[in-house]
Parts: C-alpha cells; structure tokens; sequence
C-alpha cells in the first residue's frame, strides 16, 4: 500500500503534468486533432485484427492508413505559415511515425489493439513530440506498469533537459541564425570564409537541434519512468558517410529500416532497387528536419555516396589513415547540408564556388557574423559534437550527484523557509482595529 501511495501516485501525477504541460504548448485544436488521429488509428486497428483472415482487404486498409497519416503530416506542414502550433509540425512527424508503427506491428499480430489506454498513451507521447526518440508499442506498454521514479532517475533527467535546452537555444539557436543570415546573400557579397562558415554553422545547428530535443524527450522520460533509446550517437566522429548515418537519428533509421523497408545505411552492395530505397528513406530524413524542395536532391546526393562506398570505394577507404577518412566524411556532411539550405540551382552553384576559393568578396568578411555569442556557440559545438565529448563522458556520473544534492538542498531549504516564515508569521502581533470603540 505505501508503494501505491508514494511512488505509484508521485509517477502518475509526474506524467499527469507533463502530457497537460506540453499539451498546453501545443494548444488545444493540437490536442484535438491528435486526439481525433489517435482515435482514429485504434479504430483502424481493431478493424485490422477483425479483417485478419482476408490478407488482402487488411493489406489494402493498412496501405491506405499509412497514405493518410502521411497526408495529414503533409496537410499540417502546409500551414506552417498559417497560424500552426510551431511544436505541431514536428509533432505530426513522430505522430505518423508511431501510428504506422503501431499499425503495422498489429498486421504482422506483434501487437494488441485490444489495450485501449496504453494504445492512446503511446500514440499521444507529448513527451517525445517534437523530434523523439521513437519506441515501439510493445516497449511502451511495458514500461507503463512500471513506476521508476527516483532521485537518481530525476537528477539525470534534469541534467538531460537542461543538456537539451542548452543545446536548442544556446547552440543550435545563433548558429541556426548565422546560417539563415549567410545563405540569404548574394552570390557576389559571399567570401570564401563566410560561405564555409554559413555551412559549418547549418550543419551543427542541424544536429544540435534534433538531437537537443532528443535529450529533453529522453530526460523527461526518465523522470516520468520511461527509459528512450539513445538517438544520436557522435555521428560528426565517424569515418564513414554510412557509419554517419548508422550513429544519426538512430531510431529514425531504425524506424525507417523495420516498417518501411527503407534501410538507409544498410546495403552491403548497391543495386538499382537498392538505390532508390534508400532516397526514399533519405526524403523522409530530410523531411524531418527542414521539409522543402530541396530534400529530394539532397536524398540523391547521400544515397549517391552511399552507393559509391558500397561498390568498393568504402573498402578503399578504410585503409586510409582515419583522420583522413574523417577530413572526407566532414566535406561531405558539409556539402550535403549546404544543398538542403541553397534557395535554388544558381545559389548553390555560386555558394560552392565561393567555398572552393571562386569568392569575389575579399576573405575576411565572415568577421561581421562572429560576434561573441555567435563565436562561442560556435566554438562549443565544435567541441561538443567532436572527439571530445567522450572524455567529458566520464563526468556524467558526478554532474548526476551534484544536481540531486542541489535539488534535494534547495528542498530543503524551501521547507526550511516555509517553515520559519510560517513561525515568525505566529509570533508576530495580528493588527488590530484602531477605530473608536462603539
């Protein structure tokens, strides 16, 4: 019993405030219309498992379930300029992603649609809302009767949090800035600096955007009692473009590999078919982070990559020393950034040509967008998305301790206040009347 009444209700009302606080942030026609979806998709899949002895009619459903998912994520990028909620769009993302998930987990008889509530509960994850990491329902369904909610598991969900608020604002913030501000010259006011400084600052502000709401999901998470899976795993240090995309967004491509046979990083050998798999997978990705026009151009030129170290180059390249290997991988990652940013064919070429020496602008304008915040955004991104960040690792433990010493000392404190401020409130004299006695 005294389970029930601590830890069972100090969970339950954690994630009570958490699903009204960002659903809050979402706004409530956000609310409904997930609402209205998840209902909906639970419908779908109760008729899934009624219509499991006609394979083809449950086929057809599921194919057109999908469609609408993706028509109603298209539908709520569409009006990103008029008047959407700005965690919506991103949320319909990994809306879609669970609810097709979910369904066809439920075709394939690995799920039970029959669980109502842990079925909503997944499906409206507003912890995890704007960019993830994605589960699976079974692994969620699990995790709800469990209630994990300590001192160590909140300390680290703190820390998580706050790592990822960091990393939005702090980084991804003035470099995501800079990057706009660059990309918006002309052709003619570009110097070769500035034009290597737009892409270097378009390409951090791009991983430590989703990976810094990543750590908020899996931070409150933990402070909720779920346990997310790692989503991004230092993909700037690998040597490899398909190692890269192996460590980035790693339960997107998970995702993307187990139900829609779209595995990115995974052909051995490249053929056609292969190929054009894996730009689908890559106009999902790409989509993700900043869907535009410019996304199916940028899925062919890494899936070009990909097929080019798959028929041999990649073996080639192993017997490179790794720090030129890495050199490769960074050029690459930085031309294929600046493709989904350029406004068009002619910028893009006049920005390449810039980057590679063909500048008309002296060298040295870049100096007018490294003002101090933007130069020590800069300068920690680098460090933290490098090598490095393993070494700080190792602090992770001590930093965990320190933060549930602060925070159980600030309890205590607060107590301790209330407490004295609630003494001193009965010793004071009460006022009274000064008027004249009746």
């Amino acid at each position: 019993m005294s389970r029930l009444t601590s830890t069972f209700v100090t969970a339950w009302l954690f994630r009570a405030i958490a699903w009204l606080g960002i659903g809050w942030l979402l706004g409530w026609p956000g609310v409904l219309l997930l609402l209205a979806a998840a209902v909906t998709t639970q419908g779908v899949a109760l008729l899934l498992r009624r219509l499991r002895e006609t394979p083809a009619v449950s086929r057809a459903l599921l194919g057109v379930s999908i469609a609408a998912h993706v028509a109603l994520w298209g539908a709520v990028v569409g009006r990103t300029g008029g008047g959407a909620a700005p965690m919506l769009v991103p949320g319909m993302g990994v809306f879609a992603c669970l609810a097709v998930s979910y369904l066809v987990d439920v075709y394939r008889l690995r799920a039970d649609p029959g669980q109502h509530g842990p079925v909503l509960l997944y499906l409206l994850q507003f912890p995890v809302l704007p960019v993830g990491p994605l589960s699976r329902v079974h692994e969620f369904s699990q995790q709800l009767g469990r209630v994990d909610v300590t001192m160590a598991g909140f300390s680290y969900g703190v820390r998580r949090i706050v790592t990822g608020f960091t990393k939005v604002y702090l980084l991804a913030g003035p470099l995501g800035s800079t990057a706009d501000a660059i990309f918006a010259l002309r052709v003619t006011k570009l110097s070769t600096d500035t034009a290597w400084l737009g892409a270097v600052c378009g390409a951090l502000e791009a991983y430590f955007y989703i990976s810094g709401f990543s750590d908020i999901g899996i931070g409150l998470g933990k402070i909720l009692g779920f346990r997310y899976q790692e989503n991004f795993r230092r993909p700037f240090t690998a040597d490899s473009i398909r190692e890269f995309w192996r460590r980035w967004n790693v339960t997107l491509i998970t995702w993307l590999r187990d139900y829609l046979s779209l595995p990115i990083a995974g052909h051995a050998r490249q053929t056609v078919a292969g190929f054009l798999l894996t730009v689908a997978g890559f106009i999902v990705v790409g989509a993700w982070f900043r869907p535009s026009l410019n996304v199916l151009p940028w899925a062919v030129y890494f899936s070009a990559w990909l097929a080019v170290e798959a028929a041999g180059f990649g073996a080639w390249l192993q017997r490179l020393p790794r720090a030129v290997r890495h050199v490769y991988v960074l050029l690459v990652v930085l031309a294929g950034w600046t493709l989904l940013r350029a406004s068009g064919a002619g910028p893009l070429l006049g920005y390449v040509e810039a980057m590679v020496g063909a500048a008309i602008t002296p060298f040295g304008a870049s100096s007018v967008y490294l003002t101090w915040d933007v130069t020590t955004a800069l300068v920690c991104a680098v460090v933290f998305a490098g090598p490095m960040m393993g070494n700080v690792s190792r602090w992770r433990v001590s930093v965990d301790a320190a933060t549930a010493s602060l925070l159980m000392m600030l309890g205590a404190t607060g107590v301790l206040l209330w407490h004295a401020g609630t003494l001193v409130r009965r010793l004071l004299p009460r006022d009274r009347p000064t008027g004249p006695p009746r």
